[in-house]
């Protein structure tokens, strides 16, 4: 008990183990993934100028390639009106079924543009969008310009069945410019949603057809917000310049033009947006240069796109990661999904549908300059690398390149270099981690066993009971165990001369006592005289004090040494107390004696033992408390069974005991006896009582009385059988 209390305050002293403490310092481990991860971090920047010069030789590569293809650049050297309206058509990668509904063109939706407020060409009114406004995307498929016009129309007004003119109803108009770049001018309106041919028209702009024009195609279809328009246009009668317009009536009656809202201005061909359609020979180069998740621009000196190759939106399965397969792979991988950043393939890019390409990058690029700028997107983690690139021809800039990249693959980098860190970071942090709590672990089991060893070697009398064996380890733990082993070794050796020190010292001054005893009792029988006998009989009372003292160191080497051969015998301590007390009667006439007994009679208070020695015992207590006692008050001898055990009680009225003596009372050679008392007191009394009830296997404690009138003296014994 009393160790398990040293080892509670030992721990609350100390606070934190050697094991605890080695593992929470080897969480410093756990900076080193750190560093590294804010060294990946660092490595962005590096990582964008290594892709900015990587794009920016790209670009030189196709730039000396296009020089060898001024035809390209034929539009924008022309010499023709340039205008900052203009359409650069896309090939489209899917067949167009000419329907009038939009799901073939959900593949191109980024491509839409709106027109609406800005775009109006005639308001008869106040313009409303929710009146008149239109979403619109074209492309080529074959030999034929597909176009489709989304309009959102509050009112949808047809064109009388026996109408000739085309604006007093709903209308598109088409405006473009032939072969030989003049104006030509179509218009298509329907009495009913369905198929529609376009019909020519005058130039000078009038609304009375010249002809149908079966070549163009369309087909009229009504939605919820309005109607839809498809149309198909033969690439051979397209020449450079073309424009769109659409014409709104709301009232059937009436049939008055209210708005027109348009692409580009249709009445002349100066205000009409240019068109590019790419030749094969320029969409051969660009693919033959096209790599994944990038596009290449090619625009001419007024910034207007005449080719394009490339797509940066990358699918799931680019962006994806196809290892770890199992269970565990797969959390892992949600792990690193979820608190890394991951770059996103669907983000909306506002580029992808410009027919014009207008910033710092393309301004420098077309001054002969080549230049490099990052933007942002919708997506956060995600930006957009352009290097633009001038195309020369001698001295004059024909047009430039410009290749764009996302980020995308240095964030992918950046991930895979990260879980590469944790993947080899956080099992060698654990495996570190669990060698250290292994080799804590061994540590303070080691120093647990010292500690436990040293409590045992020595008694609570302060003798050396066993020796601590040394340890085979060479290391300081080690050398501490040798040197705690050394020092036992001469404490025992130490110890055992004190305790053989009474008897030799016993043996070594009983000689010397009986010659003075023989030489004293030689004088008193040649008849010594007055003073003579007075100082004989002093010296033969001290030499009897000192025979008594060397009787009392004797008394308790003997029985050490006799308990050490004595054989257990089952006897009744009961009987052996009320034997004790009949004779401490006759010895102690003055003396009163009471003894009380708890136990029935019919149960036996047996225990295993020598009835001698309780006797011995007992003798020892009693004579204490006589000693203690006030005249005239009982000396009281209490015997009581609980739990397996019989208590031995001896209870005097008198001075009570010390606080700080309970405790050292019963070690040897110590005494709360006044000095003043005839009789020699060496304190070893109470030591046997201890030295008896250890051999029998039990304690022995001394407290005062409750009303602090006296003291209390215990002895627990356990009972033969428990």
């Amino acid at each position: 008990m009393d160790r398990t209390l040293r080892r509670r305050a030992a721990t609350k002293r100390f606070g934190l183990s050697i094991r605890t403490r080695l593992v929470l310092v080897s969480a410093a481990l756990l900076v080193v993934p750190w560093i590294g991860y804010q060294y990946i971090q660092a490595m962005e920047s590096y990582l964008r100028s290594n892709q900015e010069a990587q794009l920016l030789s790209r670009a030189q590569v196709v730039a000396a390639l296009l020089r060898e293809k001024t035809d390209i650049f034929a539009l924008g050297a022309s010499g023709r009106a340039r205008t900052r309206r203009h359409l650069y058509v896309r090939p489209l990668d899917t067949a167009i079924q000419l329907d009038g509904y939009a799901e073939d063109w959900e593949p191109f939706r980024q491509r839409f543009e709106d027109y609406s407020r800005d775009h109006v060409l005639f308001a008869a009114d106040d313009y409303r969008p929710a009146s008149l406004s239109f979403r619109h995307q074209l492309g080529t498929r074959g030999n034929y310009l597909y176009a489709i016009f989304m309009v959102r129309d509050e009112s949808v007004v047809y064109r009388a069945p026996r109408g000739l003119r085309l604006d007093k109803s709903d209308h598109l108009k088409i405006s473009m410019t032939d072969a030989q770049g003049q104006l030509v001018r179509y218009q298509l309106a329907t009495i009913a949603p369905g198929w529609v041919n376009a019909h020519r028209m005058p130039t000078d702009g009038g609304a009375v057809p010249l002809a149908a024009e079966v070549r163009i195609k369309g087909e009229w279809q009504e939605t919820a917000a309005g109607y839809n328009v498809e149309i198909r246009i033969p690439l051979s009668l397209l020449g450079d310049k073309l424009a769109f317009a659409v014409g709104d009536v709301d009232d059937p009656g009436a049939r008055s033009l209210r708005h027109v809202v348009g692409t580009a201005a249709v009445d002349n061909t100066e205000n009409l947006a240019t068109i590019v359609v790419p030749s094969p020979q320029a969409e051969h180069l660009l693919q033959q240069l096209e790599r994944p998740h990038t596009r290449v621009w090619v625009i001419d000196s007024s910034y207007r796109v005449i080719a394009q190759a490339g797509d940066l939106r990358a699918t799931d399965t680019d962006t994806g990661d196809t290892q770890g397969r199992n269970v565990p792979a797969g959390l892992l991988r949600l792990f690193y999904e979820a608190v890394l950043p991951r770059p996103n393939g669907a983000f909306h890019d506002s580029l992808s549908s410009a027919s014009r390409l207008e910033g710092e990058e393309f301004a420098l690029a077309l001054r002969g300059e080549a230049a490099t700028r990052w933007r942002k997107t919708s997506d956060p983690e995600l930006n957009v690398l352009t290097a633009t690139y001038p195309v020369r021809s001698g001295d004059t800039v024909l047009g430039a390149v410009a290749i764009e990249e996302t980020n995308s693959s240095i964030l992918i980098l950046q991930n895979r270099a990260i879980e590469t860190l944790i993947n080899i970071s956080l099992p060698a942090f654990f495996l570190a981690a669990a060698a250290l709590l292994v080799f804590a672990t061994r540590l303070s089991l080691r120093v647990r066993r010292l500690r436990d060893d040293a409590e045992n070697a020595i008694a609570a009398d302060g003798r050396v009971r066993a020796a601590i064996a040394p340890d085979r380890a060479n290391d300081e733990l080690s050398d501490l165990r040798r040197s705690f082993a050394q020092m036992l070794a001469r404490l025992a050796q130490y110890n055992s001369y004190l305790e053989t020190m009474a008897g030799k010292l016993a043996h070594e001054l009983r000689t010397p006592i009986a010659v003075v005893r023989s030489s004293l009792d030689n004088l008193e029988t040649n008849g010594a005289q007055g003073d003579g006998r007075v100082f004989i009989t002093r010296a033969q009372e001290g030499i009897e004090r000192l025979n008594d003292i060397l009787t009392r160191m004797s008394e308790a080497t003997r029985l050490e040494q006799t308990l050490q051969h004595e054989t257990p015998l089952r006897f009744d301590v009961g009987e052996v107390v009320a034997g004790c007390l009949s004779g401490y009667r006759l010895a102690h006439d003055k003396q009163q004696f009471e003894l009380h007994t708890a136990a029935p009679d019919a149960t036996s208070l047996d225990v295993l033992g020598s009835p001698e020695l309780i006797a011995q015992m007992l003798d020892k207590l009693i004579a204490n408390a006589v000693d203690f006692a006030d005249p005239g008050t009982p000396v009281i001898v209490r015997l009581q069974r609980s739990n397996g055990s019989v208590c031995l009680s001896v209870v005097n009225q008198g001075p009570p005991l010390p606080e700080t003596m309970r405790q050292e009372l019963f070690d040897s050679m110590v005494s709360v006896r006044s000095s003043e008392s005839g009789q020699p007191h060496l304190g070893l009394g109470l030591y046997i009582v201890r030295l008896i009830a250890d051999f029998h296997g039990g304690n022995v404690k001394a407290e005062n009385r409750a009303d602090t009138r006296g003291v209390v003296f215990h002895v627990t014994l356990p009972l033969a059988g428990t």
